[in-house]
């Protein structure tokens, strides 16, 4: 079993696999980060962000409604992802929405970031 510094190295990998466009490898390894430590949230944010890529963003925000619902301690994350997923989805009312409602809770850098990973997103698909 993985450790914690371990599944975040490994996490790191998955993200710079996503980045090259590599999806079926980055999957590979969010899966088995899920399946050794079941619950976490960052290999959902992984899959998301696969799917987001793939152009599958209902899928994507089904899966981070699902652990926000959850409560997670990660809501900044998740919600930034899910506003990528929005976004990309077409989705403007949500997304304008979930901003809204991002700002009002304090989460400016995760909106930074969303507006960041957007912009990177447009780079892959181009």
């Amino acid at each position: 079993m993985a450790t914690p510094s371990g599944r975040g190295l490994l996490a790191k990998v998955g993200f710079l696999l996503c980045r090259e466009g590599l999806l079926p490898e980055a999957e590979a390894v969010f899966r088995g980060l899920d399946a050794t430590a079941p619950g976490k949230d960052g290999p959902a944010a992984g899959l998301a962000l696969c799917r987001i890529i793939r152009g599958e963003c209902d899928e994507a925000v089904s899966l981070l409604d699902g652990r926000l619902a959850a409560g997670s301690p990660l809501a900044a994350s998740l919600s930034l992802y899910k506003l990528v997923a929005l976004g990309m989805g077409g989705r403007l009312a949500e997304t304008r929405e979930l901003r809204a409602r991002m700002a009002a809770e304090g989460m400016g850098a995760s909106l930074e970031t969303a507006d960041a990973l957007l912009a990177e997103l447009a780079r892959i698909r181009s």
